[in-house]
């Protein structure tokens, strides 16, 4: 199988990762990822697509953008925030935001894991800025065993 890509872009409101969940868990079933496998991929795309709603996003008009590409050995997920709720403010996670973040996490705390769990249950993870003054957050998931899958 070729490399196939799929792109979305929903508003940013947490009422739509829902669906964006449940597609991509049907998909990554579909090509051969275990039960468990498939659970941890949704729960790092809602990790990634509540940040970029929550945190990336100036208003649910402007919208978060996701690029899906999967082949015969990975599904990979760029999720893309075009930037902050402030105006003319870039929100691009700096590394010392990002250090903050995680000496910040704590059990008592419900905000900051994210990126956390995203990190542990990803084969890769990638944050980067993007033109938009936002952030692109790549995630691959690698499968175990190749299998051939039309498409």
């Amino acid at each position: 199988m070729a490399q196939s890509d799929i792109q979305l872009q929903i508003p940013s409101a947490a009422f739509y990762i829902e669906p964006v969940r449940a597609f991509v868990g049907n998909l990554a079933q579909s090509l051969g990822f275990s039960r468990k496998r498939v659970a941890d991929i949704q729960l790092v795309l809602d990790e990634i697509c509540s940040n970029a709603v929550h945190h990336g996003s100036a208003d649910a008009t402007v919208g978060v953008k996701l690029c899906i590409s999967i082949d015969t050995r990975a599904l990979e997920i760029l999720v893309r925030d075009t930037g902050g709720r402030h105006t003319g403010e870039k929100n691009w996670l700096t590394h010392e935001r990002l250090s903050e973040i995680e000496m910040n996490r704590s059990p008592n705390n419900e905000r900051g894991h994210g990126i956390f769990i995203a990190k542990s249950l990803a084969d890769m993870h990638d944050m980067q800025p993007n033109e938009a003054g936002g952030t692109d957050v790549r995630v691959v998931f690698r499968l175990s065993k190749p299998r051939d899958i039309e498409i």
